[in-house]
């Protein structure tokens, strides 16, 4: 095994994505900032609230999933609708598809999680009724995303730090994620791995139908690597479209992270978790086996 023609054959494909990653994050920070979607949860009310719930999951951003758990945990908005954003969010995914050489698969991937989440926020929603509360909070962009926030409106040059410090931190992160799925992969399974690709194909093979209930367990932990980490494994070829929608179905971001700060809403959680786990899982499923009579 040649590992260090591995190691730069990782480097190099990594590196090409770094001017589109950068200028996608420069992007959804302009929209962020420059939108209300995450300040406020109003828009998430009505009987129109799964499909604009969705539609705004869907825009690669990390404000609408922590403000959405923060609605349902007040008991503003429905759980229908609570579905709806999380399984419409894709966290890191469209921004690595976008530099990848699979950005045209953004559409399907799109049209097919929009849909199922209209779907299933309209149903949810119909099924669990009750008075909601009629209470907002306006939440700032740094308190959804705090991570990489800390002081970024305080001193003169502020602009710098919100529109060049943070879309390179989530540039450096998300491409430090990629090379990390890319280069353990090479080590088993490209032409000079461990494994090599006449194996990994027959894997592939074997665990056809199984991978979606693998990348969906994947896509439900709460932090922005898990969707960086499927989607990193989509784009070298690991899982298929369907492991795809599997794990990015279940993924909601943070969201799932805030619902869990209420301990007391234990079996709420445990319920909510198990629905996205296995509407992830069975969505894989059934696009895998689509897909294969195609």
């Amino acid at each position: 095994m040649d590992i260090g023609h591995i190691f730069l054959h990782s480097l190099k494909d990594c590196a090409l994505m770094l001017p589109l990653l950068f200028l996608t994050y420069l992007l959804i920070e302009f929209i962020e900032r420059k939108t209300s979607l995450a300040k406020n949860g109003k828009f998430l009310t009505g009987k129109t609230a799964p499909i604009l719930g969705s539609l705004a999951g869907s825009i690669p951003q990390c404000g609408i999933s922590v403000m959405s758990a923060k609605l349902f945990d007040k008991g503003v908005i429905g759980i229908g609708t609570l579905l709806a954003v999380f399984i419409a969010t894709s966290d890191e995914a469209i921004s690595i598809l976008l530099a990848s050489n699979k950005r045209l698969d953004i559409i399907p991937l799109l049209v097919i999680k929009i849909v199922l989440a209209i779907i299933i926020g309209v149903i949810f929603n119909l099924i669990f009724t009750k008075k909601r509360e009629e209470s907002y909070e306006e939440l700032k962009h740094e308190s959804v995303c705090a991570h990489c926030h800390d002081g970024v409106e305080e001193g003169k040059y502020a602009w710098v730090k919100m529109y060049i410090g943070v879309p390179f931190f989530h540039t450096l992160q998300t491409f430090l994620y990629v090379f990390a799925v890319t280069f353990i992969f090479g080590i088993f399974f490209s032409e000079h791995g461990l494994i090599g690709e006449e194996k990994f194909t027959e894997f592939l093979a074997s665990i056809k139908y199984a991978e979606s209930f693998i990348t969906s367990l994947i896509g439900l932990i709460p932090n922005c690597a898990s969707s960086a980490i499927i989607t990193g494994a989509y784009v070298n070829g690991a899982i298929s479209f369907g492991g795809l929608i599997a794990g990015l179905v279940s993924n909601a971001g943070v969201g799932l992270a805030v619902l869990f700060k209420n301990t007391k809403e234990v079996k709420r959680n445990l319920f909510i978790l198990i629905v996205l786990y296995l509407l992830g899982s069975l969505s894989g499923l059934a696009i895998t086996g689509f897909l294969g009579l195609i």
